[in-house]
């Protein structure tokens, strides 16, 4: 294949690649962490590399000049996956963000979960009860507020009827931020817990192909996320705790 049709069949699957090197010149600053496995081998023969981050391995796919002709090359390496590291083996991804948070769970009323949903009309994914039923209403790093049912000016359910959501093949808003980004849910299919994230601007989505629990670790650990709360060496969560008149 073609470096075009490569990179377009992989991306396919795993997103948008990041650039490691073009018209002969190599990003200086990769590390270990960034994307370096997959350049080294190559040297100064290489002159396209596109790689992505996929759980334990780094994928790359780029080209290589020698002195006979150029060549297309697709490289597989070890990656440390920071969603994995340090963690004890068996925890959940909410356990996770307690871990990497520092949070300590405070007494608060329980959310009525049967009720939340069938004020929505569906179910929701389980690691989204998780997280709340552990934090409660809050924010990641100050980038990311979850939208928690009964939360003053942040419940789910308030936001989804608002918007008109749930649908059928729509999108369901779990978080907010000031960043300017929408935060929500493919609902298309009909297992809640096999919703993705979807993250974007203005309409356009980059899509995640794992549950919310994962998408909020990486969002803290995974550079090639590319979100800046992954450049912190600390993380925290801010406990809002604002509940409606109802609540």
């Amino acid at each position: 294949m073609s470096l075009t049709g490569l990179t377009a069949e992989i991306g396919r699957w795993a997103g948008r690649p990041r650039n490691l090197a073009a018209d002969g010149f190599t990003d200086t600053s990769l590390t270990e962490r960034t994307g370096l496995p997959l350049v080294e081998p190559f040297g100064s023969e290489l002159r396209e590399m596109r790689g992505w981050a996929h759980r334990s391995h780094w994928i790359g796919c780029g080209s290589v000049r020698t002195s006979q002709r150029e060549r297309v090359v697709v490289v597989i390496a070890h990656r440390e996956d920071p969603a994995f590291t340090e963690f004890p083996e068996d925890a959940s991804w909410a356990e996770k963000l307690r871990i990497l948070t520092g949070w300590e769970p405070v007494p608060r009323p329980a959310v009525d979960w049967p009720a939340v949903e069938a004020a929505l009309g569906t179910s929701l994914p389980s690691d989204y009860r998780e997280i709340v039923d552990l934090f409660g209403p809050g924010g990641f790093d100050e980038y990311v507020d979850l939208l928690v049912p009964g939360a003053l000016g942040l419940d789910l359910v308030d936001w989804a009827k608002s918007e008109g959501c749930p649908a059928a093949d729509g999108l369901l808003r779990w978080g907010s931020s000031e960043q300017e980004f929408d935060f929500v849910w493919h609902t298309g299919t009909a297992d809640p817990n096999n919703w993705p994230v979807h993250v974007g601007q203005f309409g356009e989505w980059e899509r995640y192909d794992c549950g919310l629990g994962e998408f909020l670790v990486r969002m803290l650990t995974d550079r090639t996320y590319a979100f800046p709360t992954s450049r912190l060496d600390a993380h925290f969560f801010q406990s809002h705790d604002l509940r409606s008149p109802e609540g």
